[in-house]
């Protein structure tokens, strides 16, 4: 048909073509999530979904900040904030900070028992010293109260220095910093330092208190959830280009300032992004490569070009078909095209070399198409066969990512044949008019065959010893480097080299000890969710677990009994005001305290506790020196002003231990909506977010952080256990795959030859070029990996037909 209807062949190819792209244009999807290329009915999966329907986004974009303080850091991430709702960048939820405001008067019930069983024990202790200095809070008072507690220190024969295993009544340390701050003052203004850390809870609120932080505070997270466009290869990518487009232009105002978008969906993004962009950059590489070296064997541009559009014209088909029968692309399949390029136009060139060696020969056009057709399609087809069965076996493995690339590349490699076999032909007797008859006055076929040469492969076959010398020596080598073949399971190796996402993971992994990923799990009731809570919790690879436990204390009854034994003590103090300061009162007071210090340090045992109380006095009586030689006017001046600081400060934190005297338990009710909607469902189900304490992308750290979860609830889900289970099924089609096309070939190759000799003759160049593929790529520092691996059936299905073809010329 295609030599007795040449126009209507190409006119209906083409418009076939055209329909296929059309279709595909409008219909095409593109699958971006890793649970619909899993095989169907995984339990873990299917719990990820539930839980997606139930809290909403499991996997937030995180913006981590890195600033060379951290009030530098918070002050950018409220700048940053401010700026991307400015921008309206389509962000569904921005969360960084907790207002601890909303927590207001029950900041005790979040210390730790034993913290409040000390604070209760120092009220006790501290009581007369703390009334003392609450009605006149001044400068000596303060001395004379702690030369007070000096005296009952030492008749109770214990102070803070490890004199008594009893519980101390002083801390030295405030002594220290109280006398060293009095003397700096006479000398020249310096900052205050507070001195009643040691003696009140709380202090005052911490820069970063209620940020998103690492335990060292380096880092700020600022957790944003992306509005994502359903369909899209990238779905989140306006979201993550919109912040990242906000953080450049933020840049000049906070030079030092380090900021980075990373989390599951920029690295799916990234991910996508650069598999999209090096398709087509690898489809355009292959086209070009593949037209260069067909100018380079033929030395003319016509019949290339011609072959290469009709591979483009199955191309087309194909992306019809795919879009009919799948309905989407894969980070797995979007490569095929270029696959497809390297392999179909193997059968352009088949078909041209014979068809231009037998018009040679004195053929005219349709003698040489239909001889060419004749001899030289079976073998074609056998080559077709056996290159696209090796991709349709992989529709027999389990990872449906794998069966989707099967056999996309499969039917393409197939259509590439049909369109060589039907269209190109078509294309030669329209456009190939000066070879429609057989010239005149041929030369003998045998003396017009003995013209065809070949000058490299001529030459090398004038040399077989050197040849299989070369070969076997080159096997040997190969065969010694399989004992060093390596596989890389590591998922972020596979991303191009900078790129921001992964930059901020492996950032995120040094400096917090934690991956951006988490592990999820369920709880029906806040009992199971506590024993969940903490089981998780325990667990080695574990470095923290989320929940809405965050929020809510631990032993609660046990906390408020605790408060309610000091709240009545300290409710009733008032605070008096500071008079300027009296230099003699304070001298005296600081007299006094010096002798109570000699005397303790004489009693106390030699050694290095008997030499500190020795110090301290010696420190005392410098200062009482100090102020004795100091004008009075320069010494009240600055003592009256570390009076007032001291005053402030004692005042701020008293008042904020009074406030919290009376706090109410903390429920589910109190937890702030933004992190309620998170951690609790409409159902009344709680959530665990379990973050990673081992490297996830490791796979033994993979494996240890999989089988403890599942060691405390087998029912764990969450992206790292799908990526883990993901990378093994993809691994394990990938070597049935490989397994199925050996068995595929070498069924095909018997069948068809039916000759042993022939057989083996015919699969040793596969065998071979396996053999140095594999065994040379440790001298290239080369190792597999989940990106490189799929390339073993298109080695077995491409190179199978080489061996075949020759054998079948020969025969």
């Amino acid at each position: 048909m295609s030599c007795a209807y040449p126009a209507v062949t190409v006119v209906g190819a083409l418009g076939l073509a055209a329909v296929s792209v059309l279709y595909t244009l409008t219909t095409l999807t593109f699958q971006t999530s890793t649970l619909g290329l899993l095989p169907p009915g995984q339990p873990y999966v299917e719990r990820y979904r539930q839980y997606d329907r139930e809290f909403g986004e499991l996997d937030d974009l995180a913006i981590v900040v890195e600033a060379p303080s951290l009030p530098e850091a918070t002050l950018y991430a409220r700048r940053l904030v401010r700026e991307l709702r400015a921008a309206r960048v389509p962000l569904a939820r921005i969360a960084y900070r907790i207002d601890p405001k909303q927590f207001e008067g029950r900041a005790l019930l979040y210390l730790s028992k034993e913290k409040l069983l000390s604070i209760r024990d120092k009220i006790f202790d501290y009581q007369e010293f703390m009334e003392n200095v609450a009605d006149r809070p001044t400068l000596d008072q303060l001395v004379d109260g702690i030369a007070t507690q000096v005296a009952s220190a030492f008749v109770t024969s214990f102070i803070d220095l490890g004199l008594s295993d009893s519980k101390p009544a002083l801390d030295v340390r405030f002594v220290e910093d109280l006398v060293a701050q009095i003397s700096a003052r006479l000398d020249r203004p310096t900052p205050y330092h507070s001195p009643w850390g040691a003696l009140f809870p709380g202090g005052d609120e911490r820069p970063g208190a209620g940020y998103f932080l690492s335990e060292d505070e380096r880092l700020l997270f600022i957790l944003v959830e992306p509005q994502s466009e359903r369909g899209s290869f990238t779905g989140d990518r306006r979201a993550i280009e919109g912040i990242r487009a906000v953080i450049r232009s933020l840049r000049a105002e906070f030079p030092d300032v380090e900021v980075g978008v990373t989390g599951k969906p920029a690295l799916s993004n990234d991910e996508m992004t650069a598999a999209f962009r090096d398709s087509e950059r690898a489809t355009l590489l292959a086209f070009a490569l593949t037209l260069g070296l067909l100018l380079a064997a033929f030395l003319r541009f016509g019949r290339p070009l011609l072959m290469l559009l009709v591979l483009t014209t199955s191309l087309c088909w194909a992306l019809g078909i795919a879009t009919l029968v799948i309905g989407h692309l894969s980070l797995f399949s979007v490569m095929f095209i270029s696959i497809v390029i390297g392999i179909g136009i193997d059968y352009g060139i088949y078909f041209l070399f014979r068809y231009e060696e037998e018009l040679f020969l004195g053929r005219s056009l349709r003698e040489a198409i239909e001889i060419t057709a004749t001899r030289s399609g079976p073998g074609m087809l056998l080559g077709a066969v056996t290159a696209a069965g090796t991709f349709y076996v992989l529709c027999l493995t389990e990872f449906r990512g794998v069966q989707e690339l099967g056999f996309i590349a499969g039917t393409a490699i197939l259509l590439s044949w049909v369109a060589t076999m039907t269209v190109f032909p078509a294309t030669l007797v329209l456009l190939d008019h000066r070879h429609a008859r057989r010239p005149s006055g041929t030369i003998p076929r045998a003396l017009a065959l003995e013209r065809v040469h070949v000058p490299l492969v001529e030459r090398i076959m004038t040399y077989p010893k050197t040849v299989l010398v070369f070969a076997v020596l080159l096997t040997g080598v190969s065969a010694w480097g399989l004992k060093y073949i390596q596989f890389d399971y590591n998922l972020l190796h596979l991303q191009a080299s900078g790129t921001e996402s992964v930059v901020w993971e492996r950032k995120i992994l040094a400096i917090a000890g934690r991956s951006g990923f988490t592990a999820l799990a369920s709880a029906d009731s806040l009992e199971e969710l506590r024993r969940k809570h903490a089981a998780f919790g325990r667990l080695p690879t574990v470095s923290g677990v989320d929940s809405a436990l965050l929020l809510i204390p631990d032993d609660q009854p046990e906390k408020l009994k605790i408060v309610r034994d000091f709240a009545p003590i300290v409710a009733q103090v008032r605070i008096g005001r500071a008079p300027p300061v009296d230099l003699d009162r304070l001298i005296a007071a600081l007299e006094t305290l010096k002798r109570r210090f000699d005397i303790a340090g004489s009693e106390a045992p030699e050694g290095e506790d008997a030499q500190k109380l020795r110090d301290v006095s010696a420190a005392i009586e410098r200062l009482v020196i100090k102020v004795r030689q100091t004008d009075p006017d320069v010494s009240e001046s600055a003592l009256t002003y570390l009076q007032t600081q001291i005053y402030n400060d004692f005042v701020r934190n008293f008042q904020r231990l009074q406030a919290n005297l009376s706090p109410r338990p903390i429920g589910l009710k109190d937890i702030p909506p933004e992190l309620r909607r998170k951690f609790t469902s409409e159902q009344g189900r709680f959530l665990l977010h379990i973050q990673p304490a081992v490297d996830i992308w490791d796979r033994e750290g993979a494996l240890r952080f999989v089988t403890e979860l599942r060691s405390v609830d087998p029912e764990v889900t969450g992206t790292p256990i799908i990526t883990f289970e993901a990378i093994r099924f993809m691994e394990r089609s990938y070597q049935q795959g490989t397994v199925y096309a050996i068995v595929l070939v070498s069924f095909v190759t018997a069948l068809m030859l039916r000759r042993p000799r022939e057989v083996l003759l015919a699969l040793l160049p596969l065998g071979l070029g396996v053999l140095w593929t594999f065994g040379l790529m440790y001298f290239f520092d080369l190792k597999f990996n989940m990106g490189n691996v799929f390339g073993l059936p298109l080695i077995l299905g491409a190179a199978a037909e080489f061996g075949l073809n020759i054998v079948l010329r020969a025969m």
